[in-house]
């Protein structure tokens, strides 16, 4: 298809069918009518003591493909509620940023990936999202399924970028060049001087808002051992600070993330053509054009129908079909993929067994039907309470399983604790009063899933054993 004809093309659609679109980006603050956390009395007299103080922490302001605000935005979205003060400092790069931590030119990092290495100086509080990594590179490429089919290609890599050491592990033969800023990963790729880049899903929707990067696309997606799974670093001497920000981040909503993070990752393009010499010829053709779009969109619509059904049938294979959440095949395989990251990167794992006390009760009291809409509720009652990064499943009965990625068996205690008050508090008619005993567990180094649930299971018998609707590690 000729030039002028796809300018005609974009001259109609424009006129029939779009609007200006403009990209935006709001930081989320919390509502002013919410409670602080400091009166909730889970801050220590030291962690309340440095809250009081007045002092005003620098937040490293990473350059952001998405926003240049992103990364005050989302401390503010963690830890307002705490009473913390907060200011950004310069727009920096990612190596810059990383650097001036270290240093102690500011005193929180967002975005940031733990490591073995970087742990050695910093704290690093549990995973607020975690976030697929895609390959982008020039249209004419073809899209690939496994990372073997480019390990021998040359990558443009922005310094400090994580990625490339988990790369390098499983694919020795990918090499790398070094930037400072996205721009510069961009000019390396429609140079040819390099295969493409790699960039997480939430730096990759804003990467073609202009007509220089119309020449790109993303050509794959990466498993999930490569996910950006970002946290909120710190100096390791500033001990009092992490401990804030790890409670003010399991007492955020994670749909309050959702939204920021969906917010974030915008696409626009105000295309800087005169359309006006064009107007004649586009309505003498717009009975061709019209025809050319009808045809397009009942392609995308079947397509979009067939992805839909796979999508359903995937849903289907993993999810438990009453109350929603993951099934026992998919936590197993869960299970899996979290014991071999523990493996790798010598993170924290820790798992959350829950029984409902009293449930046959319920069923022999009210009835099958009542039962399962009491399963149902708390099902979804768990799941919105739960980080982005942890996973829910039913585990058989009445019983369920949180798998909690990157946590400690203390963090792992405040949320179910959290869980727990959640529930006493829950109004789940008819019932007058529901509760449940809570078993929690760490992985330890070699250990098999199966003595993990055995202890977890255990300290659940524990719970109920001591007279139910309590904790037990």
């Amino acid at each position: 298809m000729s030039k002028f004809v796809r300018l005609i093309i974009l001259l109609f659609y424009l006129i029939a069918f779009t609007t200006p679109c403009k990209a935006f980006f709001q930081e989320r603050a919390l509502s002013s009518s919410s409670p602080s956390l400091s009166s909730t009395g889970i801050f220590t007299p030291a962690e309340k003591a440095l809250i009081d103080s007045g002092k005003i922490f620098k937040v490293c302001n990473v350059i952001q493909q998405a926003n240049n605000n992103a990364s005050i935005g989302i401390v503010r979205l963690i830890a307002n509620k705490s009473g913390l003060k907060f200011v950004a400092t310069p727009l920096m790069s990612w190596a810059d940023s990383l650097a001036a931590l270290q240093q102690g030119k500011c005193d929180i990092l967002p975005w940031a990936t733990k490591t073995e290495e970087r742990s050695k100086t910093m704290n690093f509080t549990r995973p607020y999202v975690r976030i697929k990594r895609v390959v982008i590179s020039r249209k004419e490429e073809p899209y690939f399924r496994d990372l073997y089919e480019v390990s021998d290609k040359v990558f443009a890599m922005l310094k400090s970028n994580y990625a490339v050491t988990q790369i390098r592990n499983n694919h020795p033969n990918v090499q790398f060049v070094y930037v400072d800023t996205v721009q510069e990963e961009l000019d390396y790729i429609l140079q040819d001087k390099a295969y493409g880049t790699i960039v997480s899903l939430y730096s990759a929707a804003n990467l073609f808002n202009n007509e220089q990067t119309r020449e790109l696309k993303v050509v794959g997606v990466l498993p999930p051992v490569y996910d950006d799974i970002a946290s909120l670093a710190t100096q390791k001497k500033n001990q009092l600070l992490h401990d804030i920000l790890e409670k003010s981040l399991i007492a955020t909503d994670p749909r309050q993330i959702e939204e920021f993070m969906s917010e974030g990752a915008v696409v626009s393009y105000d295309p800087d053509i005169d359309y006006q010499k064009y107007w004649i010829i586009t309505f003498a053709i717009i009975l061709i054009v019209s025809t050319l779009i009808w045809w397009n969109r009942y392609l995308k619509m079947l397509n979009a129908k067939l992805r839909e059904s796979q999508i359903k049938l995937e849903q289907l294979s993993i999810t438990d079909p009453l109350t929603k959440v993951f099934n026992r095949v998919k936590m197993d395989q869960v299970f899996i993929q979290e014991i071999e990251t523990c493996k790798r990167y010598h993170s924290p794992l820790s798992i959350i067994m829950l029984d409902i006390d009293y449930f046959k009760k319920i069923n022999d009291e009210h009835g099958h039907t009542v039962g399962d809409n009491v399963l149902k509720t708390i099902a979804q009652l768990i799941k919105s309470n739960l980080r982005t990064n942890d996973f829910l499943g039913r585990w058989g009965g009445e019983e369920f399983l949180i798998i909690c990625p990157s946590t400690s068996l203390d963090n792992a205690e405040l949320v179910a604790e959290k869980l727990r008050l959640a529930l006493v508090n829950a109004q789940i008619r008819p019932l007058k009063n529901i509760s449940a005993s809570f078993g929690v567990a760490q992985w330890r180094d070699e250990e098999s899933q199966e003595s993990l649930i055995s202890r977890a299971d255990s300290a659940l018998y524990r719970a109920k054993d001591g007279g139910r609707n309590q904790v037990s590690l």
